[in-house]
């Protein structure tokens, strides 16, 4: 019989040392970049009423993906499945006076993943979402935060591939096809089932420009020209005017210098009940899933109480440090890491001088080994320390380095010496 007293259940683990280091060095280089845009951070409760998330004709979170608990009055609660949501709710509520709003967050969201494979259940996100704004550059700001935020994570091989849900909704109007089989052929699409969409235009008879289109729509990925090649497959007013959009987007993000991370990908079309304009994911090599999802949802905040345009995306922190792991980025800077051990009689020598040093900012703990300096010396070694400092009963401090050009050291000096050397370098 399983422990599970020493068991986590599937979909959740630990994140140990290493991995918490990366995390939060990551989402303080993340952070920088949402404040140095003007965004703000607010965090939501961790459990909210389900109606909150459950809106499935809008997209939301099925009922049965969600982790439900009941307060005592019998209201059923369910842990924040979508970042988004509650955010929407602060913004009708709490700023429904204020024209812009540009929010931060940085949380755990919890979804059950019934088929698992490797994804998580509780997993990071962090995010932005621009609210009261309709308009080409408000868009390109936002994919622009995107970029920087995965160049700030360590990133430097990605791409954000977008799309624009008008412009395949103008599609499916111009195929003439039962609202049905229109749900049929989106559901294709999305899967990228190419065979299936060549079987739907094969039964339907559908109009040579538009069959020529559904045919070429997996070819519509790449830069600006695929916008000119997708506008010679269609005459229909919306899915023109959504080109049209993606054109002045792309020319504002030459702007900010990160047009070559941005990539146009037609055939993007997922949740089209739920994003009301552009659509985009960021993907690089070492994760088997985007690492960043977001779009435009004019229709969202609107369930809360007030209408609202609104923008934002999601960078799955999980979904990063996995990458960066594959891909061999250290972005942690390694900090001077000391250990401080002393004989019985120079415990306070030892603690005054180990506070000297963690106000210059160095890293130091305090040996609980006892008194000795081999096995000290060969614990700093195991734990990989850059430093130990061996205090002594006779008033004076032998320092050894682990981690020199030279292979290492060791000096023996009085501490008088080595408190003389200190204030000296400070002053």
């Amino acid at each position: 019989m399983k422990n599970n007293r020493i068991h986590t259940p599937f979909g959740v683990r630990d994140m140990l040392y290493d991995e918490c280091m990366v995390k939060k060095t990551i989402t303080a280089k993340i952070d920088k970049v949402f404040r140095g845009y003007g965004y703000k951070e607010v965090e939501t409760p961790t459990f909210e009423y389900i109606e909150v998330f459950s809106d499935e004709k809008m997209g939301g979170t099925s009922p049965q993906d969600m982790y439900k608990i009941s307060d005592r009055d019998g209201a059923v609660l369910a842990l924040r499945s979508d970042m988004t949501p509650p955010i929407a709710r602060v913004a009708a509520t709490v700023y429904a006076e204020e024209k812009i709003m540009r929010f931060s967050y940085f949380g755990n969201a919890f979804r059950f993943n019934a088929s698992f494979q490797g994804k998580l259940s509780e997993f990071s996100q962090a995010g932005v979402e621009l609210m009261g704004a309709n308009s080409a550059q408000a868009d390109a700001e936002v994919l622009a935060v995107a970029c920087e935020s995965l160049m700030a994570s360590g990133l430097k091989d990605f791409k954000i591939m977008v799309g624009e849900v008008d412009f395949f909704k103008g599609v499916l109007k111009e195929t003439g096809l039962s609202e049905e089989d229109c749900i049929t052929l989106q559901e294709l699409v999305a899967n990228r089932n190419y065979v299936g969409v060549e079987q739907m235009i094969e039964k339907h008879s559908l109009n040579a420009t538009t069959e020529e289109l559904l045919r070429n729509l997996p070819r519509l990925v790449g830069g600006a020209d695929v916008l000119e090649k997708a506008a010679r497959y269609t005459n229909d007013a919306g899915a023109l005017a959504s080109l049209e959009k993606m054109k002045r987007i792309y020319d504002v993000l030459r702007f900010y210098d990160v047009d070559k991370y941005i990539s146009f990908d037609l055939g993007m079309v997922n949740r089209l009940n739920y994003y009301t304009g552009i659509i985009f994911r960021g993907y690089t090599y070492g994760s088997g899933y985007s690492v960043i999802d977001g779009g435009r949802y004019d229709n969202l905040v609107e369930l809360y109480g007030k209408k609202m345009p609104s923008v934002g995306f999601c960078i799955k922190i999980n979904e990063i440090i996995t990458a960066l792991s594959r891909q061999e980025i250290n972005v942690v800077e390694e900090p001077v890491r000391a250990l401080f051990a002393c004989d019985h009689e120079a415990v306070e020598t030892a603690v005054r001088s180990a506070d000297m040093y963690r106000k210059k900012g160095m890293i130091v703990e305090a040996s609980l080994l006892g008194s000795g300096l081999a096995k000290n010396m060969k614990y700093a070694k195991d734990k990989g320390f850059s430093h130990i400092l061996y205090f002594t009963d006779k008033g004076t401090v032998k320092l050894s380095s682990f981690k020199d050009e030279m292979g290492g050291y060791t000096v023996e000096v009085p501490v008088s010496q080595l408190t003389a050397m200190e204030k000296e370098e400070a002053e």
